[in-house]
């Protein structure tokens, strides 16, 4: 027998029975598993009537009206169904997922919308657009997709005027001009999308709907048959976090940027895995191009950048090799045989080559501060890696000073350990990141 879980609600006013219509505050009676076929059920205190397929309170009121609704309706709302608006894709192909349908299939196939509540035909107004988005190549087009509508029961059903084309991405809009059995919105203006199946005897381009610039590039007969792919950037995956967590909380440790998850389907929706290599890509950002790659929480050259591959039995990201640079383009691409989430990691920049200290000799006292510096402005460590330490030693061997470095730039104001300034004299520094280690002189005259 088939059933579902209901939750009653029941809606009552102060006024008279049959005085005209106020809002009130729902009550909830019962929640029950109960079969379609009973036609009362009782709390103990309670014992109410009520048929199914009756005119229900609209969801809209349920979440919109303040917890307050119109009196009088007795509403059996399944527990699935409760939030008013958009619930998903009515489709036997592709997949769902985040509000999104992928591999919908092409021609003339219509598509439908599935909604919370009944859609009145006869207060409703179209208020729908289709917009092609994305085209094969991954080409961005936004171009209005002739389109007609019906409407029946919860489903809208959307019908092209024009074939949809292999590997195209769709935007489907809906204003709040369509209503519900009561006429009122089902839901405020939302925009969902769908994606087509992919040619396999053509290159396709499959793109991130979250991040537009995060791709994937499927080369012609890579597939035996039609297929297509689901891409997701989501991050807080239980895997990913779990592979994030467990990066070595220690200096020199990888710092994650962003990652694609790539689920590949034949035409049926069965996991389809390619026949020859496919190329990831995944951006990284650097608003200013000098090649250090922005928000992050160390100093991360864009030449460090690689694409790792998560272990999802482990839980644990795997550097890959192979992975390509693209400065001008902000971006990372890696050749991959087999689909699964892969991201996007850089390692701190341990390089030293370029690090010096300035000023040479340090004489704040004899009236050039531009060449000589000044008490105030110390002596400076620059071009330093992205972490590590800076030590600097008297010419005996002793150590003067030890700083960790935190930043590009660091200063020293002539102190020592104990918070006391060094005397005269010629000094040695020695800057290591990793493997690398870098040293100098200085020479301080008061």
């Amino acid at each position: 027998m088939h059933r579902k879980i209901f939750t009653i609600l029941f809606a009552f006013s102060a006024a008279a029975a049959f005085a005209a219509p106020a809002h009130c505050g729902w009550e909830r009676l019962r929640s029950s598993d109960a079969p379609l076929a009973v036609v009362y059920a009782s709390t103990g205190a309670y014992e109410v009537a009520y048929t199914v397929g009756e005119n229900c309170a609209s969801p809209y009121e349920l979440t919109q009206a303040g917890n307050r609704v119109w009196s009088g309706y007795l509403s059996m709302v399944p527990s699935s169904l409760v939030n008013q608006g958009f619930y998903g894709f009515d489709s036997t192909a592709g997949v769902t997922m985040d509000g999104a349908l992928w591999g919908a299939p092409p021609g003339l196939a219509e598509l439908k919308l599935l909604f919370s509540t009944d859609i009145s035909t006869s207060l409703s107004s179209p208020g729908i657009s289709v917009t092609q988005v994305l085209t094969s190549t991954g080409a961005e087009v936004n171009a209005n997709w002739p389109v007609s509508m019906t409407y029946s029961g919860q489903r809208l059903v959307i019908v092209p005027g024009a074939s949809w084309p292999k590997g195209s991405v769709f935007s489907v809009y809906y204003s709040s001009s369509i209503v519900d059995i009561n006429g009122l919105p089902v839901s405020g203006a939302t925009t969902v999308y769908f994606s087509v199946v992919m040619d396999h005897q053509a290159e396709n381009t499959a793109a991130a709907l979250t991040d537009r610039r995060v791709r994937v590039l499927i080369p012609a007969n890579a597939y035996d048959e039609d297929f297509f792919l689901t891409l997701s950037t989501d991050a807080g995956r239980q895997e990913i976090v779990a592979a994030n967590t467990k990066l070595a909380a220690l200096p020199g440790s990888p710092e994650f940027l962003n990652l694609v998850n790539v689920r590949p389907y034949d035409a049926s929706g069965n996991p389809a895995q390619p026949n020859s290599a496919c190329v990831v890509t995944l951006p990284y950002p650097d608003a200013t191009g000098d090649g250090i790659v922005d928000d992050t929480t160390g100093r991360l050259k864009a030449s460090n950048l690689a694409v790792w591959l998560l272990d999802e039995e482990r839980q644990l990201w795997v550097k890959q090799t192979g992975a390509a640079l693209d400065a001008s383009a902000r971006s990372v691409s890696l050749p991959v045989s087999h689909f699964s989430s892969y991201g996007l990691l850089a390692l701190p920049d341990t390089d030293v080559d370029s690090s010096y200290a300035f000023p040479v000799p340090f004489r704040p006292n004899a009236g050039n501060p531009a060449r000589y510096g000044t008490w105030a402005g110390g002596i400076t460590f620059t071009s330093l890696p992205a972490y590590g330490r800076v030590r600097i030693y008297s010419i005996s061997g002793a150590l003067v000073r030890d700083f960790g470095i935190a930043a590009p730039t660091l200063k020293w104001d002539l102190k020592n350990a104990d918070g006391q300034l060094v005397a005269s004299g010629v000094y040695l520094w020695e800057i290591t990141a990793g493997k690398n280690r870098k040293t100098g002189k200085l020479v301080v005259i008061k």
